[in-house]
């Protein structure tokens, strides 16, 4: 389904007596917005599976070589809009994906099945205001909190790209259909239509 036909869908579902009309901008919005949803609420319910290896072109691969990627000299900078990490790994270990309170606690923890160390090194991922995200790599719990890089020192992170409306056609189509019925049902629910109450109940089951 090429996305002029699903605006068309959107027409069909909505476009009934009495009932607004959404220009295709307006109708992006939702659909963004749907994307978003669906894409979190998968990630959330089922983890990375086959669900997002299907998702053709959703999840990406970045590494210490990549053009989206800038490495500071104790963390990286990633430069580019996406949905969830998935993978990371430092020095070909794989890394725990962490966030900074939990890193602290692993840190601080004298339990040696829990201990950061070379062997089992975490990756924390922070937001950076007004900036690209952060990467924290840390395969130590003494010394300095991060990484300190060197040219022998490499990592890989695996991640769901942030797919919108521009994407539709990287979409399988019937993940398309999940997607158009959230966005008709906020659709519906931001004009007040008694169509709204239909919409919710079918989405949840």
């Amino acid at each position: 389904m090429n996305i002029a036909a699903a605006y068309t869908y959107v027409d069909l579902m909505i476009d009934k007596a009495n009932q607004p009309y959404f220009i295709n901008s307006e109708k992006d919005i939702f659909l963004n917005l749907s994307i978003s949803e669906f894409l979190n609420k998968r990630y959330a319910l089922m983890r990375v599976n086959q669900d997002y290896s299907e998702m053709i072109g959703n999840r990406m691969s970045s590494n210490q070589s990549s053009t989206n990627v800038t490495v500071a000299n104790t963390y990286c900078e990633f430069n580019e809009l996406y949905y969830h990490l998935t993978y990371a790994s430092l020095n070909g270990i794989e890394c725990k994906i962490v966030s900074d309170d939990e890193l602290s606690s692993l840190k601080g923890t004298n339990n040696p099945y829990k201990e950061v160390n070379e062997f089992n090194p975490v990756c924390a991922v922070t937001s950076n205001t007004g900036g690209p995200v952060r990467l924290f790599f840390h395969n130590t719990s003494t010394g300095g909190n991060n990484v300190d890089f060197t040219g022998t020192d490499t990592f890989s992170i695996r991640w769901l790209k942030h797919l919108t409306v521009t994407d539709w056609d990287e979409i399988p189509e019937h993940y398309q259909h999940d997607i158009l019925n959230i966005a008709v049902r906020k659709m519906t629910g931001n004009i007040e239509s008694s169509n709204y109450t239909v919409q919710a109940n079918e989405e949840q089951q």
